[in-house]
């Protein structure tokens, strides 16, 4: 994509056309199979003013059809209504941005021609680019008035940024969360045995993941955050109910519902076609299954929890 900055609206369609030439060399040379930008759909006013200028007054274009027409079957009068249109065309304003606001032309040079606090940018997009070296070349021969944004690039750029800023986010997060579970706890030994769980079963969610093959993206991040919520609550459920075995049971009950529903919901989205769904739901899965079993497994029984209770 090129993306041309211009002081108005028509400054942009402006350099746009001057630009249809070099463009079309690209075309020629494989560089490119096509090309768009706004100024197909909506010309610089200078144009729309060469072309109005163009039209030939109401004598010449009766003359010329009646010429056209001399001995074929058309009616009098027929070509009327386009002679009132063409000599109506002749004083017509140059179309603008503002005029074509609510038509259908602005759905073709809306995401084409963008408007800034104090400058307009005009965006052209390419279609099957064979040489970015090109494209790179003819960004770099215009002084900056052009500038060649590598979507991909941009994309993978900005997804790196955010994963480094989910994970600050994450440890900070994760600091804050035992603190709040330790204060909350009143044991340094109940809030390790709490949290323990959920810590294994977010390394061993990734571990399957990395070892499937899955390249983790902002979506694993995500709902790896929301299954560790899943396995803080199973934590701190099985450990208040660890000193009577009565209530022990009856958590394991709630909390088997609890992770059966989940489970079903999330693996429903983990058979998704769409890779945001996907990502989402077998991770979240793989998270409150391992959360749930741990929590079983490493969480104190009730003789030595009865025991370390003050």
């Amino acid at each position: 994509m090129l993306a041309i900055t211009g002081t108005s609206a028509d400054a942009v369609l402006a350099h746009e056309e001057r630009l249809a030439g070099a463009l079309d060399a690209l075309i020629a040379r494989g560089a490119i199979s096509r090309y768009d930008f706004a100024a197909r759909y909506l010309p610089s006013e200078a144009v729309q003013l060469r072309r109005r200028a163009a039209l030939p007054d109401a004598p010449t274009l009766r003359a010329a059809l009646d010429e056209a027409s001399r001995g074929l079957a058309f009616r009098t009068g027929l070509f009327e209504p386009f002679l009132k249109d063409a000599e109506r065309a002749r004083t017509l304003p140059p179309l603008t941005v503002a005029a074509v606001t609510g038509t259908p032309l602005e759905l073709s040079t809306g995401s084409l021609l963008i408007k800034r606090e104090q400058h307009w940018i005009g965006l052209t997009t390419l279609t099957d680019v064979r040489d970015p070296s090109a494209l790179a070349n003819f960004a770099a021969s215009s002084g900056g008035a052009v500038s060649l944004l590598d979507l991909k690039e941009a994309s993978e750029a900005l997804v790196a940024h955010q994963r480094v800023r989910i994970l600050w986010s994450m440890a900070i997060a994760a600091l804050l969360l035992v603190i709040v579970v330790r204060v909350a706890l009143r044991s340094s030994t109940r809030a390790w045995g709490v949290m323990t769980p959920m810590l294994l079963s977010g390394l061993l969610t990734l571990a399957v993941l990395h070892a499937t093959g899955v390249s983790l993206n902002l979506f694993h991040l995500i709902a790896l955050v929301l299954a560790a919520g899943l396995g803080l609550d199973y934590g701190l459920f099985v450990e208040r109910a660890s000193h009577d075995p009565g209530m022990r049971r009856r958590t394991l009950h709630a909390l088997m519902v609890c992770a059966a529903a989940a489970c079903v919901v999330f693996a429903v989205l983990a058979s998704s076609t769409l890779p945001v769904l996907r990502s989402i739901g077998v991770t979240v899965v793989l998270g409150v299954v391992g959360n749930f079993v741990l929590a079983l497994a490493l969480i104190a029984p009730p003789a030595k929890a009865a025991a370390e209770r003050p």
